[in-house]
């Protein structure tokens, strides 16, 4: 199949397409028109006469214009699925577009992928990164006035880790910008295939719109985080739940060590029920089902503690077993009910601090998730950054979640590729050690993980947030893969910026715990090196959209490189968390940086980057050409 700019293409859709379905053929016309430009593109249904160039979308089962070509046992029997991916050529006008469509939640994703890889893989594109609206940058798009197409074929029988998660994060700070939907557009496109998150974001995403684009998409939604309880046990009631359950029922809320019933305050207090009240898991479990059968979009439940460590429940029931058997037992009796009425809703159970290790003899339902954060109580958080996976493979970390795995659950890491909120969004290089630990993961029958990420701090760690969900959907993929395909963002400066991350990755080589790897980085790599490559790539790049993509690069680094020097924070204060610090700041350089970029306080919709910075303005930085952002 030959492409031009007056080419007149047909893409085909199922006469019953679903929304993935329509989503795939729009961003097919949308990409086209901006690859080849005067192009027709028009959506067709299967049902209409259509020659000329087609790409169809759907495979056999789903769209009669593909079983024209290739039938469904043989579809099947390449892309047996979850997820996997079909594009093919058939003779000089056709090509198919498709993904497996049978297995449960998978929603047509891998057509959705397919389209994508049809994009990056023959056409050139990069879909790598998003910024502000107004400027240039972000995705590299060539301009095309030819393009052969003829005999192309890809095949991924299946996604190799089934769960690859965004834990989105809005570190207190409000949650409506502009750069959401830029976010969540960037999600799908990079093979992540679910969002966990807070209740408070799911309701705000709500009144945004932004559940019809995470469902057109094809993601699944995880809700609940630190403020699932008080939502399905509200003290003073809510929106879903009037009833206030700390007046009529205090004793659903756990007895502290001073006599009195837990009152929330805020997301601190660990798991605040009373676990053995069997009142408390039949109103929780009742309160699910009812939340769930008005919210059809989420299909897991996370019925998280809140957060930190404190002492559960010491009623006298309680009290004949261990915190973490009460524990336990709350969350698997629950998730009993709920599969009874809901058998495809799962909860998820976070294993974290002092609720971490799996006791011996468990059984549990089939319904329960159990989610591991790499951090405990008494491990404290995993050392990160080297290449061979040992920062997790053979460790504690492990060991505690295939022990968990041995009680018929589903297991997963929850990981911290942004560092914890300690970190304050310091530089951490972390990629290189992704393809052995998604490897691993298939080794054991870990079905995946998730990492903390957000639209906030999305350049302040791109390419680990780039090299998570794509590794884990095809370990195959190196890092040297990702920093190819990744770099074309940057256009004539991209052997410079892979330059910089390599220097970066070779130097974090899992010295260090996450919550002292970007002051441990800052500290060691050469600093000169790093930004006289900066300067190499920019004076290299001929495009303003290579540029601004560099400058945003390089801001992450300087950021962390003046932070880093300037802190007041103690460098081994792993606790203390000042949200938006009071730095020093003698050039002004944070201060102008803050407040002219940063998406999270300062701006919206900002640059997508977080500076968590509140400065005392000390001096007038006058701006260089690095901060010289060039508009579209």
């Amino acid at each position: 199949m030959i492409i031009t700019s007056k080419s007149k293409l047909t893409v085909i859709i199922p006469e019953k397409a679903t929304p993935r379905e329509l989503f795939a053929a729009q961003e097919i016309e949308k990409y086209f028109k901006m690859i080849f430009n005067g192009i027709a593109v028009d959506i067709s249904s299967e049902n209409e006469c259509v020659s000329g160039a087609r790409i169809i979308i759907g495979g056999p089962e789903r769209n009669a214009k593909t079983a024209e070509y290739i039938s469904c046992k043989d579809f099947d029997a390449l892309v047996p699925g979850p997820e996997g991916m079909f594009i093919r050529a058939f003779g000089d006008d056709v090509i198919v577009c498709a993904g497996s469509s049978k297995h449960v939640n998978e929603c047509e994703r891998g057509t959705v992928y397919a389209v994508y890889e049809l994009l990056e893989r023959y056409l050139g594109c990069s879909l790598a990164a998003y910024v502000n609206p107004d400027i240039a940058g972000g995705e590299y798009i060539p301009r095309l006035e030819k393009a052969d197409l003829g005999g192309i074929e890809y095949i991924k029988a299946m996604a190799d880790n089934t769960y690859r998660t965004a834990i989105s994060e809005y570190h207190g700070r409000k949650i409506e910008n502009v750069l959401n939907r830029s976010f969540i557009d960037w999600l799908a496109k990079n093979r992540y295939n679910r969002i966990l998150t807070w209740m408070k974001v799911y309701e705000r995403y709500k009144e945004e719109g932004l559940i019809e684009e995470i469902e057109r998409r094809g993601i699944r939604l995880t809700v609940g985080h630190h403020d699932a309880i008080p939502m399905f046990l509200p003290q003073k009631g809510n929106q879903y739940f009037p009833e206030h359950y700390y007046e009529t029922h205090p004793e659903y809320y756990k007895l502290t060590e001073e006599g009195t019933r837990f009152e929330v305050t805020d997301h601190f207090g660990s798991w605040i029920l009373c676990s053995r009240n069997p009142d408390v898991v039949r109103v929780i479990a009742d309160n699910i089902v009812s939340w769930i059968e008005k919210n059809p979009n989420v299909d897991t439940i996370a019925l998280w503690p809140l957060d930190g460590k404190r002492p559960l429940c010491t009623c006298p029931e309680c009290s004949k077993h261990s915190d973490i058997e009460n524990y336990v037992y709350a969350q698997n009796a629950i998730a009993k009910i709920i599969g009874e009425k809901h058998p495809e809703i799962r909860i998820d159970m976070l294993a974290y601090s002092n609720l971490f290790d799996c006791p011996d003899n468990l059984e549990l339902e089939p319904n329960l998730f159990i989610d591991e954060a790499v951090t405990s109580a008494t491990l404290r958080i995993r050392t990160i950054g080297k290449p061979d996976g040992s920062c997790i493979t053979g460790t504690p970390y492990e060991e505690n979640l295939l022990k968990w795995k041995k009680t018929g659950a589903t297991v997963v890491y929850y990981d911290y590729l942004m560092g914890t909120h300690s970190c304050r969004q310091r530089y951490i290089p972390a990629a290189d050690e992704q393809q052995s630990n998604w490897k691993r993961c298939m080794e054991v029958g870990v079905s995946g993980s998730g990492t903390q990420i957000e639209y906030f701090n999305f350049w302040n760690h791109i390419f680990n947030f780039y090299t998570f969900a794509r590794t884990g959907y095809d370990a195959s993929l190196s890092m040297e893969d990702n920093l190819a395909a990744f770099t074309k963002i940057f256009g004539e400066g991209a052997e410079y910026i892979a330059e910089i991350v390599r220097m970066a990755e070779d130097c974090l080589d899992g010295q260090v715990k996450i919550n002292k790897a970007g002051l441990f980085l800052m500290d060691n790599i050469d600093k000169d090196a790093v930004y006289k490559a900066y300067d190499k790539a920019l004076d290299a790049a001929t495009t303003p959209s290579a540029r601004n993509n560099i400058r945003m690069m390089r801001m992450g680094f300087r950021y962390s490189d003046v932070e880093c020097f300037y802190t007041l924070l103690g460098k081994d204060d792993f606790f203390r968390y000042v949200p938006y610090e009071e730095c020093e700041d003698p050039s002004g350089e944070l201060y102008y940086m803050s407040h002219n970029f940063d998406s999270s306080y300062w701006n919206d919709p900002g640059f997508g980057i977080m500076l968590p910075l509140d400065c005392k303005k000390q001096a007038d930085f006058i701006p260089d050409r690095w901060y010289e952002f060039e508009n579209k």
